[in-house]
């Protein structure tokens, strides 16, 4: 087995610039792309809570600020919550937020204010987003996936979408990981920031004392860090679907699902 993804790895290595979802059909093991870097212009962040700037693309950011990419953060719940943490939640969890940032080396950030786990695709939230991504003319928006097990998240995805189809100025958008893993079309290699984008999380204490996020992110990053074309020690990497406005910024036709019996 290992033998045989070596080899497929040295072919595709020496003849292929195709995109991962290209490739697909008749590999052996079709991995996914290296990310393309550095990006082409800013880059637009979208979180819904508090701590998935870290959990989903903590290493992107701190990668995005060590290559001097101009980048934007944007918060788009007050995380408080949504009754499942103690009053005052939301005021705490903004300072933790500003922290771990902090950690990342962002200063450039931006929090909307909607109620944490009231998100609904409607206009509020998609004018809200259509004005971040006006304002900032990314190249490059970054946030969660429409898959995501967690409403916010998809509302979230499904505005920001909407939101990259009005500007001409978006030409990818990466969908991260946090609730769920992807049919990812490609990783990034942090490895050497994977310390930082701990440490990141660790000042999200509020709802580490709820949930071991700290444990599932190092094993998530360092799980995707098999991912990685080049093999290094204690490998870690980040796992996105990435898709362009050539496409409609959509997953191509049949990505991530099975393939029927006798196809």
């Amino acid at each position: 087995m290992k033998r045989s993804i070596a080899a497929w790895l040295e072919r595709r290595r020496a003849t292929s610039n195709a995109p991962a979802v290209a490739a697909l059909e008749g590999e052996l093991c079709a991995l996914p792309e290296p990310l393309p870097w550095p990006p082409p212009g800013p880059v637009l962040v979208f979180a819904p809570h508090p701590d998935d700037e870290a959990i989903g693309c903590g290493g992107l950011l701190l990668r995005l600020v060590q290559a001097g990419v101009a980048v934007r953060v944007v918060l788009v719940t007050d995380g408080s919550g949504a009754g499942g943490l103690p009053a005052g939640a939301a005021q705490v969890r903004e300072r933790e937020f500003h922290s771990s940032l902090a950690r990342l080396g962002v200063t450039d950030h931006v929090m909307l204010g909607f109620p944490d786990g009231e998100l609904v695709a409607s206009a509020p939230l998609f004018e809200a987003i259509d004005a971040q991504v006006r304002a900032f003319t990314p190249r490059w928006v970054v946030g969660p996936s429409a898959a995501d097990a967690h409403r916010d998240h998809r509302c979230t995805a499904q505005a920001l979408r909407r939101a990259a189809l009005a500007h001409d100025c978006v030409q990818m958008s990466l969908e991260y990981e946090t609730w769920g893993a992807l049919p990812a079309t490609h990783v990034l290699d942090i490895t050497d920031q994977l310390a930082t984008k701990l440490a990141a999380l660790a000042e999200h204490a509020t709802v580490l004392v709820q949930m071991d996020y700290a444990r599932a992110t190092a094993g998530l990053a360092q799980y995707r860090g098999l991912l990685l074309r080049e093999k290094r020690a204690q490998a870690a990497g980040e796992a996105f679907v990435c898709t362009g406005r050539d496409t409609g910024f959509a997953w191509p036709t049949g990505w991530g699902r099975p393939i029927e019996p006798g196809k």
